[in-house]
């Protein structure tokens, strides 16, 4: 399938367009095109543009609020509970991460509960809104089930994403973000979308054999084995037990519904390490950085990289080329 390369600034504006025409408004639908575009050019294309023809799907179909009233509920100085109104997720984790970088500034944490929201995109997008202030993030969320748990031939849990976000001195910041799943589920749309295989050890067929075709996934499998099967089911007790939503198979689908509201939940902490009488935190995670690089690499391997590193170096390529869209998504985006 063939590639087109769109600039930055184009490809925002062919997701804009698309989102508004979908009955979005102006502020939010460039919400969230930031952080779906901010997936392209990191290389994330699984919680990219790709999403958008989804996204005004479920907009038209009446899954999501188009004009969504958030609000916030302050339990503690240091604690919130903020309900999304079904919006957009994007949107609302902007918002919940903007109240949590308020409180940590105020008492050193910020811990907000969101509930009744919806997909979000990248969580990598909300911990650089800490990192890009000094602080520390941690963000989490639910989906709904696509992953069979450790020995299991079923799906119960979902790929339930985590981001941990750190601030660097004079460079980028150490991001780790990653589903709990052996692979995204994302992924296996952009695999469909491109036509190529996923890896091994990845995903389990209907019969609950491990496959690597796209076309014949029926349950993704944790990473880690029992270890990523133990952070999926906790997240999903972080995000949507701690808010009184469902969970596991009770999460209304992704792709079917459309006319149903998903009712997620996801959850934010953000750190001030400052108030912790650490102000050289940032340059502390640089040195751990450098001294990560230099360690030796074996063979066949010509550097050790830090976490942001692949995503930082995709950028720059980007940045140089145009992003990479598959030629589907770019008709659809064009409307041609």
């Amino acid at each position: 399938m063939s590639t087109v390369y769109v600039s930055e600034s184009d490809l925002k504006a062919l997701a804009l367009a698309k989102l508004t025409s979908a009955g979005l408004d102006e502020t939010t639908a460039k919400q969230v095109t930031d952080v779906l575009v901010h997936a392209d050019i990191t290389g994330v294309h699984s919680h990219g543009v790709m999403r958008v023809e989804h996204y005004c799907t479920r907009l038209k179909a009446g899954g999501l609020n188009k004009k969504a009233h958030f609000s916030i509920a302050q339990i503690s100085p240091s604690a919130a509970v903020f309900d999304s109104d079904d919006g957009m997720g994007h949107s609302a984790l902007i918002g919940a991460t903007e109240h949590a970088i308020k409180l940590a500034k105020e008492t050193g944490l910020g811990f907000v509960s969101v509930k009744n929201t919806s997909h979000c995109g990248a969580l990598s997008y909300f911990a650089e809104m800490a990192t890009s202030q000094g602080m520390i993030a941690i963000v989490m969320t639910q989906t709904d089930t696509c992953v069979a748990p450790h020995g299991g031939a079923e799906r119960f849990l979902g790929t339930n994403p985590i981001a941990f976000g750190f601030p660097a001195a004079n460079g980028s910041p150490m991001i780790v973000d990653m589903a709990t799943s052996a692979t995204a589920f994302g992924k296996i749309l952009h695999a469909k979308e491109t036509g190529k295989p996923i890896g091994e050890g990845l995903a389990l067929d209907k019969a609950g054999h491990i496959t690597t075709d796209p076309h014949k996934i029926e349950n993704l499998l944790p990473f880690g084995a029992h270890k990523g099967s133990g952070i999926a089911l906790a997240i999903d007790a972080l995000t949507g037990v701690l808010a009184g939503a469902n969970f596991s198979n009770h999460i209304v689908k992704m792709y079917g519904d459309y006319e149903k509201m998903r009712k997620l939940a996801s959850l934010v902490m953000v750190i001030d390490p400052n108030k912790f009488g650490n102000a050289l935190f940032a340059e502390t995670i640089t040195q751990m950085l450098t001294e990560l690089r230099a360690v030796k690499p074996v063979p066949g391997v010509e550097k050790v990289l830090a976490p942001n590193d692949p995503q930082m170096n995709y950028k720059a390529l980007c940045q140089q080329k145009g992003i990479p869209v598959p030629d589907g998504i770019y008709q659809y985006l064009t409307g041609n």
